[in-house]
Formats: structure tokens, C-alpha cells, sequence
């Protein structure tokens, strides 16, 4: 199942990244994970026709959070989109009438016109009445943008709409997550004791550290399937990264798309392989500013300013290192991001004492840098594999707290 969201800015400023969290929350813990944000300033009619008419044939279900300042018929496109035509609804300008009485506001047509055959999400505290349009495969959700108002929307009705329209139809839930095995395995089980019948099953698919994860319902049970996927997403959630069979790659692009925000990536043993999954990205120009394979300490030195003296005290494989190279693409003020990696992906370890599989990945931005520690099993490719989508995750977590 894919939700997606588009939202309205003016041209001078950025969606608060605490308001699209908000939002993420709010689905998020009712089970419903939100795949894509999409924002648009308050003028660009053709970017949103174009999308509405994108989503609607690839998305399950379209939210669309709508603001009295888009200074563009929006509810004409999409009835068009729906091939339907705009009709008074008598119950949203009892709401919107009401709202302008008690606010000293003036009433305009506006704020009552709604699709014809939507269905009235009523909004009690602000003029821009809601409304869902439900076909078979797809459900649009016409949101007000004011936060209070669209979260006690989505609580009153929204969700309970979603939980209804999905614990019997959503015969199966996709999530993508990279994070520590044992505990996607301990959630699962502990995921059987909550739905002890026969109708509930799970399908792990491993990718180098990137899991794939398949809920599967075939009992009617609407509320035990939505407490076992409430469960499942509220145990997971911090390394869940997507509801659709995406690469962190795909997701790190479209995250920093949305945030419009520029990476650069420092690469010893990994050897250029996050970049090579970022640029197959159509428009990763936009986000990537430069990729550096620094593999020896000469380059390290040189390109990056790692300091001589920590080379050889702690070793090109070691955290001071990891960090020295994150600090020197962030030193060039070419990158809001900077991702490093170094460690020894084998057969052997490098003459020195360390480890095959030990690796330090560092990702920071200007207000600072954190650098992991992780041991990697398996052969040479397994472990760079597994580092490179151990990076990519990483940096769309430190996207997600910008």
C-alpha cells in the first residue's frame, strides 16, 4: 500500500521538517506508513496536475493538504481528475459558516464546494472543510494544512476510514527496514502472540542488510490485523524507511529531494558504490554534490584533511579517521550531508589486528557528526553490500531529525 502526501509552501520558505514528522506520526502509528512527500508553492498549478494525475495511477492513496493561500482553483483540477464537477455541500457550509460567525471571518463559496459524491470530513476549528473521494483502487483525502486542524481530522476520521477500508481489503503490508536482525525476528514472533490464528503469516527477504518485510491477513478480524501491524510499525518504526519495495538509495533521493538538501559521500572500502546507487536516481544532480574514493592514506591526507599523525595512532579503519573525512566534505560548505566509510571488507585484514568485516561509517552535518561502529560478516562483496545500504539508511535517518 502507498500514501502519499502533497503539501503548499510559498516560495521563500521550507516545510517545517517538525510538521512533516507530525504528520508521519500520525499515520505511522495507526499502521499506515506515509511513502512520499511531494511539496509544491502555493502557485505551481501545472507541477499539481501533473502529480495528481501521477498519483492517482500509482498510489493507493493521495492526501492532499490544502492551504487558503494556493492561489489556483484547486478543487477544479480535481474534479476533473475525477471526472466529476463541484457541487455546494450543504453540511460543509454549516461547518465553514459557523467557523467565520464565531472567528468574525467573511464566508466565501468556497469553503462549501466539494466534488460531487465526496464524502464531508467536517473541520470545526478553521474554514478549509475536508473531503474523500473513494474509488476501488484509490482514495484521495482533502486535508486542512493548520496542523491542530488536520491532526484531530485524521484522528476523528481519517484513520478510522483507512482501519476500515484496509483491515479487510489490505490483505498484505510491505515494509522496508534496515536495522539489527534479531530484533525484526523478536518483533515478528512476538507479533504471532498478539494474532494467534491461522490467518496471520510473515515473509522475511534479505538483502545484504536490507529486509523486506511481508505481513500477510486472510482473517476478516479487523481489529486484531490492525493491532498486529500497529505493533509490528510502532516496534520497527525507527528503522523502518519505506511501505514499498524501494532501496534505501531510491529513498535517500526522494528524502533529500523533498528537503532539498545536497550530499557528498567520502568512500575508502566501499569504493564509490554510494554513489553509484544514488546517480541511478533520474535528477540526482539536484542532490549530489560529490563522491570521493579516497583509498589510500595519501588520498585521505590530501583530499580530505585527515591528519597524518591519527593515521598511523589509530589506523585508516578506526572511528577518529571515519570522522576526519566526514569533517573535510563538510569543511568544503559544498554539502548540507556528508556520509564517509572505511573498514576492511577482506579476505584478509589488511597486515593489520583488526578484524575482516569491521567498518566505521560517519555521517554529520554542519551541527555535528556521529560516526558507527559495525562488524560485518561474510565474504568480501557481502560486507561492502552491507556497509553501502548501512550508509545509505543512516543518512536518510539524519535526513528525517533536519
Amino acid at each position: 500500500m502507498k500514501t502519499a502526501v502533497i503539501l503548499f509552501r510559498d516560495e521563500k520558505s521550507l516545510i517545517n521538517g517538525d510538521y512533516l514528522s507530525e504528520i508521519d506520526k500520525i499515520f505511522l502509528t495507526s499502521g499506515f506508513f506515509v511513502s512520499r512527500f511531494e511539496v509544491l508553492s502555493y502557485s505551481d498549478d501545472i507541477a499539481f496536475k501533473r502529480l495528481l494525475s501521477e498519483l492517482k495511477n500509482t498510489a493507493d492513496n493521495l492526501i492532499i493538504v490544502s492551504s487558503k493561500n494556493i492561489e489556483f482553483d484547486i478543487k477544479t483540477y480535481i474534479a476533473s481528475e475525477f471526472e466529476t464537477e463541484l457541487i455546494i455541500n450543504d453540511n460543509a457550509q454549516n461547518f465553514a459558516s459557523a467557523v467565520c460567525t464565531s472567528k468574525g471571518l467573511e464566508f466565501k463559496k468556497d469553503y462549501a464546494l466539494m466534488p460531487q459524491n465526496a464524502l464531508l470530513i467536517p473541520n470545526v476549528s478553521g474554514v478549509v472543510q475536508g473531503f474523500t473521494l473513494d474509488e476501488q483502487d484509490f482514495t484521495l483525502i482533502y486535508l486542512p494544512q493548520e496542523l491542530d486542524e488536520l491532526k484531530l481530522s485524521c484522528e476523528k476520521y481519517v484513520v478510522p476510514f483507512l482501519e476500515s477500508k484496509y483491515s479487510v481489503k489490505n490483505k498484505k503490508l510491505l515494509l522496508k527496514y534496515c536495522g539489527e536482525k534479531n530484533r525484526l525476528f523478536e518483533t515478528l514472533e512476538k507479533s504471532k502472540e498478539i494474532y494467534t490464528e491461522d490467518g496471520y503469516s510473515y515473509f522475511v527477504k534479505e538483502d545484504n542488510g536490507d529486509f523486506k518485510i511481508e505481513l500477510y491477513f486472510t482473517s476478516d478480524d479487523k481489529k486484531i490485523s490492525s493491532d498486529v501491524i500497529r505493533y509490528v510499525v510502532a516496534s520497527l518504526k525507527e528503522d523502518i524507511y519505506a511501505e514499498q519495495d524501494e532501496s534505501p538509495a531510491q529513498r535517500l533521493f526522494e528524502i533529500l529531494s523533498l528537503k532539498e538538501k545536497k550530499i557528498s559521500f567520502a568512500e575508502s572500502f566501499t569504493g564509490g558504490r554510494l554513489v553509484s546507487e544514488l546517480i541511478e536516481n533520474s535528477g540526482a544532480s539536484k542532490v549530489l554534490s560529490e563522491g570521493i574514493v579516497c583509498y589510500s592514506n595519501e588520498s585521505k591526507i590530501s583530499r580530505l584533511g585527515v591528519k597524518g599523525e591519527d593515521l598511523f595512532k589509530f589506523g585508516a579503519v578506526s572511528s577518529v579517521v571515519a570522522y576526519q573525512m566526514a569533517l573535510g566534505l563538510l569543511k568544503t560548505g559544498k554539502c548540507d550531508v556528508a556520509v564517509s566509510t572505511t573498514g576492511i571488507a577482506g579476505p584478509k585484514s589488511d597486515d593489520t589486528e583488526k578484524p575482516v568485516g569491521l567498518c566505521y561509517i560517519a555521517v554529520g552535518t554542519k551541527e555535528g557528526i556521529h560516526t558507527y561502529k559495525f562488524n560485518l560478516s561474510g565474504n568480501r562483496e557481502e560486507i561492502t553490500q552491507k556497509a553501502k545500504n548501512k550508509a545509505l539508511f543512516l543518512a536518510i535517518k539524519k535526513l528525517k531529525k533536519m
